[in-house]
């Protein structure tokens, strides 16, 4: 993915049609694993507000989930519908941003990467069967990057 600012405060995104099909495809498979309440995969998009008191994490659940999951079926929404050759606004950019970063935790929990082990992770042999999706993760790893700088530029 390329981004480059306009003069007229938007940037342009350019995005290979081969990421963009990785994109989309990780975003109707993850539309479909939201749908199911309770799978592991979904754990860093909605987490546990109170580990002591369940009472009170259910009533925050109920509070916020649904906002939560219509937030992130929206940005999963406009992945699906990026062109490769964008105009895109800066709050565009920043949704676009956070569904990436979506689909980024839940291949991240996908792989049981987390903060301990994710230097040790990065190098994983080309014979492992998770090899493509390490691949992905730090596909997107790079596009937030990118995505950041641009907008801090």
């Amino acid at each position: 993915m390329m981004i480059t600012p306009l003069k007229n405060g938007a940037f342009k995104v350019e995005t290979p049609d081969w990421q963009l099909q990785i994109f989309r495809q990780l975003s109707q498979e993850l539309k479909t694993v939201l749908s199911e309440r309770n799978s592991y995969l979904t754990t860093r998009l909605f987490p546990v507000a109170y580990q002591s008191d369940k009472t009170a994490n259910a009533e925050y659940e109920q509070l916020t989930h649904e906002e939560l999951l219509q937030s992130h079926l929206a940005s999963l929404k406009l992945i699906e519908e990026i062109s490769n050759n964008a105009e895109v606004s800066e709050s565009t950019l920043i949704e676009i941003m956070q569904g990436i970063n979506i689909l980024r935790l839940v291949l991240g929990t996908r792989l049981k990467i987390d903060d301990e082990n994710f230097e040790s992770s990065s190098e994983i042999s080309e014979s492992h069967p998770d090899h493509n999706l390490w691949l992905v993760f730090h596909l997107l790893g790079q596009t937030l990057s990118t995505i950041v700088d641009s907008i801090n530029d």
